[in-house]
């Protein structure tokens, strides 16, 4: 028994209409910079979490770039292979 919904579910891109990657990178660096805030203001220090967490956001969001980048190159190369 299947049960095709195919249908029913948008495609990813047709939703974010593209802007996923730079959600992803944006959203990294937020993360980091309320972690850093959350730790500053716990431990009392400033802005030493803020500033190292705020590199790690960016570090993490180019790395989530840098992937998404290498799987459209694959399918690029897959497809000039199919031609």
């Amino acid at each position: 028994m299947t049960n095709d919904r195919s249908g029913l579910i948008p495609d990813r891109k047709a939703v974010t209409g593209g802007f996923s990657p730079s959600i992803d990178f944006a959203s990294s660096v937020l993360a980091g910079l309320l972690i850093g805030i959350v730790l500053d203001w716990l431990i009392g220090t400033r802005p030493v979490f803020i500033i190292v967490f705020v590199v790690a956001g960016f570090v993490a969001g180019f790395l989530k770039l840098w992937r998404s980048s290498a799987v459209l190159e694959e399918m690029a190369e897959e497809r000039r292979r199919a031609l």
